[in-house]
Formats: structure tokens, sequence, C-alpha cells
């Protein structure tokens, strides 16, 4: 009765040796996967924790429908959140009692006697609102109330966006009624404080919304960068291996 071929180790042997292998373990798993998997579970982590990172919020201060909040309410600090994105406007003035000003049109700066609590700028000096984050995010778009478009750009209402030690300014957008909004994507501006300042001879406005996007923390990315890096080293390894 003929014997089937000895086996050693899951390969089939003969007197001559092995002539063929089973690349596979016992589980039907390759050899490679085993290396391969705790790398590619450390780059999915990393990726899932950039992309969870990167999301967009929403803050928005114009409330049409809220006729609670009909007169200014003045606080030192103003804080919010959305989305998990903490943020704290504050105001910055020559008036040492400036307030920011909080009602249903937006928010403003008010300095004291006689002033409406818009963002105004004139013979007096400029408003600004100063945005803090608590994390690095980028600017998207932002929106006011009450903006001025003037005549034929005679008296426009001006802004300007101070970050990481760069000014933008903007002026003469569509002047929309009840609100004027600009698209900042363009721009890149990434930071965790900005100081929205008014500018020109007389402006007068409100903030009224923000769009921002969280940017991932640097370590995430390294960690996204290593875990692809593994699978990589690891599988050139296997691939002169076999």
């Amino acid at each position: 009765m003929p014997c089937s071929p000895p086996k050693c180790g899951g390969r089939r042997c003969t007197p001559l040796g092995i002539i063929s292998s089973n690349p596979f373990n016992v589980r039907g798993e390759s050899r490679m996967s085993k290396f391969i998997k705790p790398s590619l579970l450390a780059a999915a982590a990393a990726l899932s924790l950039a992309t969870s990172g990167a999301h967009a919020v929403s803050f928005n201060f114009y409330q049409s429908k809220n006729l609670n909040n009909l007169v200014d309410t003045n606080s030192a600090v103003v804080k919010v959140n959305s989305g998990g994105i903490g943020l704290a406007l504050s105001a910055v003035s020559n008036s040492s009692g400036a307030k920011v000003a909080q009602r249903w049109d937006g928010i403003g700066v008010d300095t004291g006697l006689l002033d409406a609590g818009d963002l105004n700028s004139g013979v007096l000096g400029s408003d600004t609102l100063l945005l803090t984050f608590n994390q690095t995010v980028s600017l998207g778009s932002i929106g006011f109330s009450s903006w001025d478009k003037g005549l034929f750009g005679v008296g426009a209402d001006k802004v300007s966006i101070t970050t990481g030690g760069k000014t933008y300014n903007l002026s003469l957008n569509d002047g929309k009624s009840p609100l004027t909004t600009f698209s900042l994507g363009s721009l890149g501006l990434q930071g965790t404080s900005f100081l929205i300042q008014a500018q020109g001879a007389s402006s007068s406005f409100r903030l009224a919304n923000l769009n921002v996007t969280a940017v991932p923390e640097a370590g995430t990315a390294a960690m996204l960068g290593l875990g692809l890096l593994g699978v990589a080293v690891v599988a050139r390894r296997q691939s002169r291996k076999a």
C-alpha cells in the first residue's frame, strides 16, 4: 500500500528535500500580515484622530428672532463653545473700561457713555475684538451685521483681521442685508487668536458669525506618518525574504 509523503511542519517533504511550502499559518493568515497588522492599526488610529480633529464648526451670534436680547449685555469676556471648540471674546480699546457688547444682532465693543456698542472706527480710535480659541483653527469665513457697502465704495465699512503677525484687510463686499459674509478659506488664516478691528473713517458693524475648522495637532500627524512608515518597512523586509 503506497504511503503518503511525510510532512515537515506543514510543508511536504521528499527524500530530495522540501518541494513546496504553505504560505499560510493554521489560521489562514499570511506570515507577512502578522507583522503588517499592528502597523496598519497604528496608522488607522492616527488617521482617525486626524480626521476627527479636522471638523468644521460654526459660531452664530446673530439671533434676529430672540426678542429677549434687544439691548446690549456687556461683559469683560464672552465664552462660547461649538462642536468641542472653545472661543473667548474680549474687547481691545483705548478705553480702559471697554466691554464686549452682545445683543440680537451680534457682538461689538462698548467703550462707555453714548457708545452704540458696535465695532466702530473714527477720530477717537478703532474698536477691536480679540478672539481666542482653545486650539488651533483655520478661519473659513466671517460674517458681519449692519455692514455698509457705501456709495461707489465711498464710506464703506472696513475691517482687518490679524493673526500670526499678518494683517488682512476686508472691504467692499456684497453689502447684502442683513448680513455680509467674507469667505476666507483661500487666505489660509490659522492660529489660536485673531484680532478683528474696525478700520476707516466711519465704520460701524457687529460680528455676526464665524466658521472655523480645527487643525490637527502636530503629534497626531507624526503618529500617522510613523504608522505608515512602519507598514512600508515591514512590507519591504518581508518581500526581500520571499
